[in-house]
């Protein structure tokens, strides 16, 4: 019989408490593209927040596994190298892609963008994987195409023209989540999800730094202002959307956990508007309608798999 609850320490964690800290975490993860906006509104570039917000997310996350899974630190000598790779494609270059296309165009637009990966990884496993197509998914891609196309205004060929680096920027962190929900899936084979994070956690910080290069993160002094919401960018969806989960992940199936992970685009939109004034059309609302409705969608579609489900983008 599947037990209803268990606890830890002193917390009783049942099953509802469960899909709460599931949205906690989506909410956490939700408020990256504004604390983003915020920095840079202080005068930090967005290489300068992927570079140090991936450092304060690797202290903070390396000495709590060390405390309460100690396990995790453990990986074999023969697969640092593909740790390194992954870290690079899907921690390194995912991050500077978002926290740039956050400047270039809007938490909007960023978000929606990053999330095509369901979509991504549903045709990728199509027609590498021999996975089949159902009527769920059929229907899902669309949605989730059309609102792209209404989110990023694709519809108009101008606003196209202004913000190509910025879009490219977005689309291809969807396809860097996709690469890592599908690589991940394969290291779930072998190791657990905090050592999968950490690692990916420590190997983004060389990548980064050295993409972005020492020059670059120098030119410009931070003020204390701008340190305080880099921290925070490193700690809450950094890091409390990650140990929130993880949390969640214990108690309930990950299929579900990952449809309720699908409010993180609903939950950054509304933090965006509310906490910085981001404008967002009738046609941008409906298109962010039609996304996390894909991406539900095809999350219901592969509720039964067998394999690991990995239950949300890497950490921003």
């Amino acid at each position: 019989m599947e037990r209803e609850h268990s606890e830890v320490g002193l917390l009783k964690i049942t099953k509802n408490f469960s899909y709460f800290l599931m949205g906690v975490a989506a909410v956490a993860w939700g408020t990256s593209g504004t604390l983003t906006i915020l920095a840079i509104d202080t005068g930090a570039t967005a290489n300068q927040i992927a570079v140090f917000a991936a450092i304060f997310s690797a202290l903070i996350l390396l000495p709590l596994i060390h405390i309460f899974d100690r396990g995790s630190l453990r990986v074999k000598r023969k697969d640092l190298l593909p740790l390194l790779l992954f870290g690079t494609v899907t921690g390194s270059i995912f991050s500077l892609a978002w926290y740039n296309c956050v400047d270039l165009t809007s938490v909007t637009t960023a978000l929606i963008l990053l999330y095509t990966y369901p979509s991504i990884v549903t045709i990728a496993s199509v027609f590498l994987l021999g996975e089949k197509m159902t009527v769920a998914k059929g229907i899902a891609l669309p949605l989730t195409f059309a609102g792209c196309v209404l989110v990023a205004e694709a519809y108009d060929l101008e606003n196209i023209r202004v913000n190509i680096v910025g879009i490219a920027l977005g689309l291809y962190t969807g396809v860097a989540a996709s690469a890592y929900y599908l690589w991940t899936k394969v290291w779930l084979r072998e190791y657990s999800s905090n050592t999968v994070a950490l690692y990916l956690a420590l190997f983004t910080v060389p990548g980064v730094v050295l993409i972005s290069g020492a020059g670059a993160l120098t030119a410009i002094s931070l003020s204390a202002e701008a340190w305080v919401l880099i921290f925070l960018i490193g700690l809450v969806p950094g890091t409390i959307g990650f140990v929130m989960s993880m949390v969640a992940l214990r108690h309930i199936e990950a299929s579900k956990a990952s449809i309720v992970a699908s409010v993180e685009p609903v939950a950054g939109v509304a933090i965006a508007v509310i906490a910085i004034a981001e404008k967002v059309s009738s046609l941008q609302t409906i298109g962010v309608a039609l996304v996390v409705s894909g991406v539900i969608l095809l999350r219901l579609a592969h509720r039964d798999e067998p394999e690991p489900t990995v239950e949300a983008p890497p950490s921003r």
